[in-house]
């Protein structure tokens, strides 16, 4: 079993973007893929979530904050 990663998941996000937009699937595949897009989206969004928490657990102690982020 492949263990599923970020990078393979913005993959496979990237490719079901690309054919429900070029229009050529049934409608019913269409809901399919757009199905699985949403599922995927919130599995990545869980990815960085916990990326972010462990670069936070990482730079707590007197470190710099990260860039973009307020103080």
């Amino acid at each position: 079993m492949n263990k599923f990663t970020f990078e393979s998941g913005m993959d496979e996000l990237e490719t079901l973007v690309r054919d429900l937009e070029n229009g050529a699937l049934p409608l019913e595949e269409s809901f399919q893929a757009f199905e699985r897009g949403m599922a995927l989206k919130k599995r990545l969004e869980k990815l960085l979530e916990e990326g972010d928490k462990r670069i936070r657990v990482l730079t707590e102690n007197g470190e710099e904050p990260l860039e973009g982020e307020e103080e």
